[in-house]
């Protein structure tokens, strides 16, 4: 067994321990993940709450007006809905824009048409196509232009009303805007970025768990059922996070930070998340508990590891300044190499390999002090670009 040294120290990554378990079905792993967003931090609960709101007041608002096409003022909801009020009132702006300039050509595209239905099947397919691609290619005000001149054409071939189906679309869009805008405003109107510190926050403070259930598991035999729920509460707290970072990426306010930052603040919960699971690994590559006397120096640096990453996360969710690296247990790392010493010189294999574990476990927690100075600076930077993220 060869010793790997400083940030050499193997780190496996979650693909490397997670083997495909004999009989887990698709609902098995559908209520995982419900579990794991069964929670009002979660984005996609509420994604989910802000889309099912937005939905079902455009439905009751297009009954009781008794609109003339009341499903557009539910298009017009759903097309809007951003996951803060910010990014819906910027999309309510762009969609009106685009609006108004898809009236204007397709009024101009039927008035030139007329009733010639054959022309109107021909202009179709080219309008859809555009209007398929308008979106991504050019802009959100684009898409909903070349949209509003595909309802032109559509609605002129199955009834010829000319262009006043425009402006039924006006105001019926207008109200599914306005429902948009007031949903957004109710519902954490701040979109992602208001998770994304407490999320932060519990990413590390989980994971920071995790590292200490499983080198407490490897170092004395521990509980394994204690390691993992440890475990499975650092995987639940990291997918939140990636995806809140990812819904805060889609957000127009994302451009006013380093967005550098914060990912390397989101990767780092899933580093240390990753280092809990190599010390799962190393755990169960030989028995340890014969040097449980050596593996005891580790639980000082142990706890100065959780510590300082349970702060950095409290740090990072009420805007405080990040500390610098704990001070390193130098006298404990000196007593565990002693010890492995020693126990080495008996030249028994098992005991040669369980030394030769504790070690790797030393550079594991090596690695994640070495973190620190990397995540404080990266979070003081995002805390002096903002107050809020």
């Amino acid at each position: 067994m060869l010793l790997a040294t400083g940030t050499d120290a193997p780190e496996l990554d979650e693909g490397d321990l997670a083997q495909p378990m004999p009989g887990r079905t698709a609902l098995e792993a559908t209520e995982h993940i419900a579990v794991e967003h069964a929670s009002v931090r979660s984005v996609w609960f509420q994604n989910s709450i802000r889309g099912a709101a937005g939905l079902a007041l455009a439905v009751y608002v297009a009954q009781r007006t008794g609109l003339q096409h009341g499903f557009w003022v539910v298009l017009g909801t759903l097309s809007v809905l951003r996951s803060n009020a910010l990014g819906t009132g910027w999309s309510v702006l762009s969609a009106l824009a685009g609006t108004a300039a898809g009236i204007i050509v397709g009024a101009l595209l039927v008035i030139g048409i007329g009733t010639h239905e054959a022309v109107l099947w021909g202009v179709l397919p080219v309008a859809v196509l555009i209007a398929a691609y308008a979106p991504r290619a050019i802009s959100f005000a684009a898409g909903q232009a070349a949209f509003t001149v595909v309802l032109f054409v559509l609605f002129n071939i199955i009834q010829p009303v000319g262009w006043r189906v425009g402006l039924v679309r006006v105001e019926d869009v207008a109200i599914g805007f306005a429902i948009s805008l007031g949903v957004g405003l109710l519902f954490w109107p701040r979109g992602a970025g208001a998770l994304l510190r407490d999320d932060l926050a519990t990413a590390y403070g989980r994971s920071a768990d995790y590292v200490v259930a499983t080198a407490q598991a490897l170092i004395e035999s521990g509980d394994t059922d204690d390691a993992g729920r440890a475990g499975r509460a650092a995987d639940a707290a990291v997918h939140r996070l990636d995806d809140a970072f990812r819904q805060y990426l889609t957000e127009r306010s994302a451009t006013e930070w380093n967005v550098e930052d914060v990912a390397a603040l989101v990767g780092g919960a899933s580093r240390v998340r990753r280092a809990a699971q190599s010390l799962t690994a190393l755990g169960h590559m030989v028995d340890t508990t014969r040097l449980a006397s050596c593996g005891e120096n580790l639980k000082r640096e142990l706890r100065a590891v959780h510590s300082w990453y349970v702060t950095l996360g409290y740090a990072l969710a009420n805007d405080r300044p990040v500390p610098p690296p704990h001070i390193r247990d130098a006298a404990g790392s000196n007593r565990l190499l002693a010890c492995v010493r020693d126990a080495a010189r008996h030249r028994d294999e098992k005991t040669v390999n369980a030394a030769l574990i504790l070690l790797w476990a030393s550079q594991h927690l090596d690695n994640l002090w070495r973190l620190e100075a990397h995540l404080g600076e990266r979070g003081n930077r995002v805390r002096l670009s903002s107050t809020k993220l």
